[in-house]
């Protein structure tokens, strides 16, 4: 069975207007979830997002802000970007598909609540094929994307369930600019 999808949203985690290299404004919704370069509503929000971290309640209880100050949590609120991704989340079914993210723990708060959430369906790698073996074997990056997906899951047994195998994934395309 093929479920098309009604609607498109980018989580884009880049600071730049790379991702109007590969896709027209009109074909999906865009949020620029850490900001942008150049944008003073939308101004580029740096730091650290895991507060599942071990020592982040010990950086809460010592009662000083400015040790929270580059938490990202606390600048989702400076504009409406983190309520309209939600607002999509719990909309209806989707699937995720990571492009150019390592998926690492900065993200993790974030990426957790986006990959436990009853409407991700899956979760779809595309990979760096590398132009050559690296001395591990390697060809690709699939693999250390999928084990990054995996620590932001406290549900090992979903984690299985919703990521795509790379049997059904696929390269990246690299842009050529020139």
């Amino acid at each position: 069975m093929v479920k098309k999808f009604d609607h498109t949203l980018v989580l884009n985690f880049n600071y730049t207007e790379t991702i109007f290299h590969y896709l027209r404004p009109k074909m999906a919704s865009i949020i620029h979830i850490h900001g942008q370069v150049r944008n003073s509503t939308n101004p580029i929000n740096l730091g650290f997002g895991d507060e599942r971290d071990k020592f982040y309640p010990t950086i809460e209880d010592q009662n000083e802000n400015e040790y929270l100050r580059f938490i990202k949590s606390f600048y989702y609120s400076n504009n409406n970007n983190y309520k309209e991704l939600f607002d999509f989340v719990e909309e209806s079914s989707f699937q995720v598909q990571i492009m150019g993210h390592s998926c690492g723990l900065s993200d993790r708060t974030l990426l957790n609540a986006i990959f436990e959430n009853r409407n991700c369906k899956s979760i779809k790698v595309f990979y760096h094929q590398y132009p050559s073996a690296k001395p591990n074997g390697q060809t690709d990056n699939y693999s250390d994307i999928v084990r990054n997906i995996s620590r932001h899951f406290n549900q090992k047994t979903m984690m299985r369930d919703k990521i795509v195998n790379k049997t059904l994934s696929r390269d990246l395309p690299q842009l050529k600019l020139h």
